[in-house]
């Protein structure tokens, strides 16, 4: 068994190996080839924290993986992270542990990667404008993920708070990446084919007065009913596809509060996206249509990653 910490893992994904396990893993979610029970939460009221988990067995792949979430945050009094997470990794035939990585870079990794299916099967193909709002650490991996494998792309992005905007930017750059800064939400999204939110806003930061036909949004900051990102009326007038109906179904804002209004109902999500990707439905059919993609993320994301990682281990 190998122990793997956040650098470790940040060095050692491919950006486009990992975005082909997390096309197949959605593959695998829709079409009933993986069990993955419902995320369950303990609460430690003594320090204020929860504990998240979000196990799944993948038998195509030979992985059962447990993702350990904790949300602490009283630990910002002791100058320690809010936030942790750790995969455990299993052989699925065996039971024996495989892995046990830090899950920091993991989960930024394979959401990066769910942002790059979803431009795949939805975006324009001419697409070349991509505009991200939100420049927090999930931000740096939504980038260099679509970077990575859409080189032609320039980038725009955008944050309410410009101190950490500019951070971002400029750290983009040390890295290679030239983005520009927008001075508002507005011009970023007008200007992008493309656009990715990483937010846990409450309120709308993409509205649909702004949005260019044939634009592709892809959703991925809000994960409760309480956080919503993109304008009810234009999720409702959007071919709208997700990561899960069932996930969605409880935990996505995004989608709940268009219902809550009446503009649209739960059955009018056209597509989860392992459908499209299995070529069960197509995706991007109208160069004029806006498409919408909700994730909230999904654990069979992160046994995908893990099996990567413990494939690459093995070849060493």
């Amino acid at each position: 068994m190998k122990f793997l910490t956040d650098d470790e893992v940040a060095s050692l994904v491919d950006p486009v190996k990992v975005v082909e396990a997390v096309e197949r893993a959605y593959i695998l979610y829709s079409t009933g080839r993986v069990v993955m029970p419902v995320r369950s939460r303990v609460e430690n009221r003594e320090h204020g924290g929860d504990i998240l988990m979000m196990p799944c067995l993948v038998p195509d792949m030979g992985i059962f993986s447990l993702k350990l979430v904790t949300v602490y945050p009283r630990n910002l009094e002791k100058s320690l992270p809010t936030i942790n997470a750790t995969v455990i990794a299993l052989d699925a035939s065996t039971g024996l542990p495989r892995l046990v990585a830090e899950a920091r870079a993991l989960t930024g990794l394979r959401t990066a990667a769910a942002t790059t299916v979803s431009i795949k099967h939805l975006a324009r193909r001419d697409f070349t404008r991509v505009g991200i709002i939100g420049t927090g650490y999930q931000a740096r991996w939504q980038l260099r993920v679509v970077a990575a494998n859409y080189p032609y792309t320039i980038f725009k992005a955008y944050d309410i708070d410009s101190k950490r905007l500019n951070e971002f930017v400029a750290e983009m750059g040390r890295l290679g990446h030239d983005v520009k800064p927008s001075p508002t939400a507005e011009e970023l999204v007008r200007w992008s084919d493309v656009v990715i939110t990483v937010t846990t806003s409450k309120q709308p930061v993409v509205l649909k007065s702004w949005v260019k036909e044939g634009t592709h949004i892809s959703a991925i900051g809000g994960y409760t009913p309480e956080m919503v990102e993109i304008e009810p009326a234009l999720v409702a007038n959007s071919k709208l596809v997700v990561d899960s109906r069932e996930a969605v179904r409880e935990e996505a804002g995004d989608i709940l509060k268009p219902i809550e209004l009446g503009l649209m109902r739960f059955e009018d999500i056209y597509a989860e996206i392992g459908e499209i990707a299995a070529g069960l439905k197509p995706g991007r059919t109208d160069e004029r249509e806006i498409t919408v993609f909700k994730s909230v993320g999904l654990a069979v994301q992160d046994a995908a990653t893990a099996k990567l990682l413990i494939d690459y281990l093995m070849t060493r």
